[in-house]
């Protein structure tokens, strides 16, 4: 941690700085200062935690390895999902939870409150991360869970059924439709999108830790954004995309039961949506089927649907090898 922020700041500043440039940041407020040392310092807490590349990592969950992972839905929806050829994977924003993607931002302006933003600080800090470049987002979520009694009682309604994928291919299909078949990531252009894995996270207080750093250091560079504001601006931006990744992965507690892991899709654009298709206004991506990318299927005690019934269904549409099982759930 850096002990003395002006001698930091001058060490940076070596030959061809200009006078003018060295006058400013020289000049700076005590906020301004700070934010510019937890930029540069790569020991600072702020560093620790705002590494967008590495917390995609921390977050992220490796797709090398087979695993078997679970999709709820009802008979009735995987039945025109087997019809279409295809998933639809809704916006981020659109979600069945009020908080989905707004938990971090709901904990950062808690936490601005706290340092003493006021109301245009707080309402620039959430516009600003409505409209970064990682907005056009899509999030399909699963489970390990094969036999999860509190989603087939959120999603199934007597129909529910866990649909079993394998991780590995469902990363390799989704990628490749929505990168529109490239894999080299250099060659990405608008319109394209990353594909990545994230583990779900929890816990409140790893969730704090990431993001309380975060949202101080976008305070001190939107306080000081007027007098050099083309670094505050740089950090400002880095810090809002990292609080549009927490909110991909951060979650309410009170849902761990979910255990739930996600594929995130988010579209390169200039702040605007490009879906896939768009149902009833609401924005979709899409991943296509064949008739190995299903697994199985275990359908929920009481459920309206029985085995026979859903084999016969796969089997209409060419599907001969998914597994179908009855829940353990007694009741």
């Amino acid at each position: 941690m850096v002990k003395n922020n002006d001698e930091f700041l001058y060490s940076l500043m070596k030959e061809g700085v200009p006078d003018d440039i060295k006058h400013m940041i020289m000049n700076l407020s005590t906020e301004g200062k700070n934010a510019l040392v937890n930029w540069y310092d790569e020991k600072s807490e702020f560093h620790k935690y705002a590494d967008l590349v590495l917390n995609v990592y921390n977050f992220g969950i490796d797709t090398e390895n087979s695993m078997i992972i679970y999709h709820y839905t009802t008979m009735e929806s995987l039945e025109k999902i087997l019809d279409s050829g295809y998933f639809r994977i809704k916006a981020s924003d659109y979600m069945n939870d009020p908080d989905e993607f707004r938990w971090a931002s709901k904990i950062g302006k808690s936490y601005l409150k706290k340092l003493g933003a006021n109301s245009e600080e707080i309402a620039a800090f959430e516009s600003m991360i409505n409209t970064q470049p990682l907005n056009d987002s899509y999030i399909w979520s699963f489970t390990k869970n094969e036999d999860s009694q509190n989603l087939f009682n959120v999603y199934g309604n007597k129909s529910g059924v866990a649909v079993g994928f394998d991780l590995k291919d469902v990363m390799m299909v989704l990628a490749s439709y929505n990168s529109n078949g490239k894999s080299d990531l250099t060659q990405f252009k608008k319109g394209d999108a990353f594909t990545f894995p994230l583990q779900v996270e929890y816990e409140k207080s790893k969730q704090e830790k990431f993001i309380y750093p975060v949202v101080k250091e976008w305070l001190w560079a939107y306080r000081s954004s007027k007098d050099d504001p083309y670094d505050m601006k740089m950090i400002m931006l880095h810090c809002s995309k990292n609080i549009s990744l927490f909110n991909m992965v951060f979650k309410n507690p009170i849902l761990r039961q979910e255990e739930e892991l996600r594929f995130v899709v988010t579209r390169i654009g200039e702040g605007g949506r490009n879906p896939k298709l768009t149902v009833g206004g609401i924005p979709y991506t899409k991943c296509p089927i064949t008739t190995e990318f299903i697994k199985s299927v275990r359908l929920q005690t009481g459920n309206s649907y029985d085995t026979n019934q859903v084999k016969k269904l796969f089997d209409s549409y060419g599907y001969r090898n998914v597994s179908i099982y009855k829940s353990n759930i007694p009741y």
